[in-house]
This record gives structure tokens, sequence and C-alpha cells, in this order.
């Protein structure tokens, strides 16, 4: 971004999404973890994130991880899921991490959001991001 004196607001929404299906089992690895999000050429503010299994589970860990190239992944937060189970009768447990409008994660230029569980079972992160 240029700098300027006008303010930077947040301008553009964005959906995250990303559908884990293969336990992620090496941490920091891009192994089974899916892209997620990629951040607008100024950078971005993610205001909420939220994993919930569409098929029943063992306990096991939500993993989200930062990335500035795609390669190399850092931990961002980790969320334990609780053993639940899932039909069409039955609504999954949501794991919910931590950004929110008033406390967001910041993202630089183009970094990335990665997303990974614990066990070879099928389920959703679903968020909300905002680039600049």
């Amino acid at each position: 971004m240029a700098n300027t004196f006008t303010a930077a607001f947040a301008q553009t929404p964005q959906n995250i999404v990303g559908k884990v299906t293969t336990a992620h089992v090496t941490l920091e690895s891009s192994t089974n973890a899916v892209l997620a999000f990629t951040a607008g050429a100024n950078g971005a503010v993610v205001t909420r994130l939220t994993y919930f299994p569409t098929e029943t589970i063992t306990a096991g860990v939500a993993y989200v991880y930062r990335s500035p190239d795609g390669a190399t992944l850092y931990t961002l937060e980790v969320k334990d899921a609780a053993a639940d189970t899932v039909s069409t009768t039955d609504a999954a447990t949501k794991v919910s991490f931590s950004p929110t409008e008033t406390v967001p994660w910041r993202l630089e230029a183009t970094e990335r959001l990665y997303v990974a569980f614990s066990l070879t079972k099928t389920g959703t992160f679903s968020g909300e991001a905002i680039d600049y």
C-alpha cells in the first residue's frame, strides 16, 4: 500500500472456507493443511472463524496456520474439538476461534490462512475477512 494521509479502512468483505478431509499429523506442515484464505494486495483483517465437523468424530484438534509464502506455516491458533455425533437430526458442535470484529487477526499483503484437523474426518472451517 502506498503511503498516504488518507485513513486505510477495510473495504472488501471476503468469505473464508476450507474443507478438511485428511488427518493433519505434522505440526506447522502444509501436508494435509488446506488453504482457506489469501489476503488481498494490501492485507486483510479476519473477524470470524469457526470449525464444525460434518460427520461423527472422536475428540480431535483444529488448527489454524498463517503463511507469508504458502510454504512456511506458523501456528496461529489451536482448539480442541470434543467428540461429537453428527447426523441430520443432531447438529454439529461449533468450535469458535478468537478473532472478532473488535479484536481481529491482521494479515499482511497476500498472507495466507491454512486450516487442518487431527483426524481423517470431513469438516468445514468458515469465517469472514475484509481486505484493505
